[in-house]
């Protein structure tokens, strides 16, 4: 479970670049507030999208198979020509390719994880959870630092020792764990998956979608808006690390509780704080507007492991595509109304936008209700 969730911070530390690089580049390559956000959200919604399908791939080639290294090789060249992006354009399809690697990266290792945890499936995503949450987190605050102090094009170092880390964790990990899977899914099985769980799947991911915004919205949108009003780089990275940072902890209290506590309640508790805390920060200033952040990606992240764990139970014999469909498809909802915020953002006010995206979280109330109401095993 270490070695997983170690891989799984060095894959998403990479991925977490862009709330420090994009807002740096800004001037130099000439990109206004709506393109930049389009950069992040392009990154996010193609690994997203892909999940899925990588997920289904995976389901046949078992939890561990090759994607795992090959995800974070690519995805380590693709974040080390960031610095080196001559245009926006080229900034942006590296990000579409950074994103379709970590794509390929978390269905599988979220298919290992659950093989490795057993009846203790969201304690498993927990701490697998906690792991890329704390390289979202730190990735920022690392990156800030080095581009204020040697330059933008120094992160692509960064890039490096987390391939060489990322590689060295999964070379130790082959034969760990097998896939609760080992032969490929019957012919027709793709046509017939969503049968009798198409509605429970659908309220399931609009919960996620819900969640996804509030967090999704505070780091594009707020280190973009930061630097518009001519505030120094670190400044948005501390707000996104800090967000980040207590989103995994949350993360991980959110996944223990929900091996204990009924989901439902959980879920509903996380809406109505993370609204209330993300509200809280729009209108908040200094130290209490940190707090805030801290909190709005406490509660807002603190479903993602039961997220997971809800969606494999949905679907027992396609643990990596349920994954995928969780981490992936359900956050590209959340990803797209953060896009539309960007627009709104750029048309009004980033606090018009940041208000909205409070507003969203909210469904994620009916949606968890429906969810479980819907659960063909209820």
């Amino acid at each position: 479970m270490a070695l997983a969730a170690g891989a799984h911070f060095f894959n998403d530390a990479m991925g977490n670049v862009y709330p420090v690089l994009v807002p740096l580049l800004m001037g130099p390559l000439h990109i206004g507030l709506v393109f930049a956000a389009l950069i992040s959200s392009a990154h996010r919604l193609t690994q997203n999208l892909l999940q899925p399908v990588f997920g289904g791939i995976s389901d046949r080639a078992g939890p561990l198979s090759r994607l795992l290294p090959a995800a974070l090789a690519v995805g380590a060249v693709a974040t080390g020509l960031l610095p080196f992006a001559g245009s926006g354009w080229v900034l942006l399809a590296l990000a579409v390719a950074g994103g379709i690697t970590g794509g390929a990266f978390h269905p599988p290792a979220m298919a290992w994880v659950r093989a490795l945890s057993g009846s203790r499936g969201g304690r498993g995503q927990a701490i697998f959870g906690m792991g890329g949450n704390l390289g979202r987190a730190l990735s920022p605050l690392i990156l800030a630092a080095v581009a204020v102090w040697a330059g933008t094009r120094s992160v692509s170092l960064l890039a490096l020792a987390a391939l060489a880390l990322g590689l060295l964790y999964l070379a130790q990990a082959p034969g760990r764990a097998q896939s609760r899977r080992s032969s490929p899914a019957p012919a027709g099985r793709a046509r017939d998956l969503f049968r009798g769980r198409s509605a429970a799947t659908a309220a399931l991911l609009a919960m996620i979608a819900a969640f996804g915004t509030m967090s999704g919205a505070i780091l594009i949108l707020v280190p973009v808006a930061y630097r518009i009003e001519g505030q120094p780089v670190y400044l948005g990275a501390v707000v996104v690390s800090v967000m980040l940072l207590a989103g995994s902890f949350g993360n991980g209290l959110g996944g223990l509780l929900s091996d204990v506590v009924a989901r439902e309640r959980v879920a509903v508790i996380a809406a109505v704080a993370s609204t209330a805390a993300l509200v809280g920060f729009v209108f908040s200033h200094g130290i209490l507007s940190l707090v805030l952040a801290g909190l709005t990606g406490w509660f807002s992240m603190s479903t993602n492991a039961m997220a997971v764990v809800m969606c494999q139970d949905l679907f027992p014999d396609s643990i990596a595509m349920a994954s995928g469909l969780a981490s992936g498809l359900g956050s590209a909802g959340g990803t797209l109304i953060v896009a539309l915020l960007a627009l709104v953002a750029g048309a009004t006010s980033v606090t018009l936008a940041l208000l909205i995206a409070g507003g969203v979280g909210l469904l994620a109330i009916p949606a968890v209700i429906a969810a479980r109401r819907w659960h063909p095993a209820r």
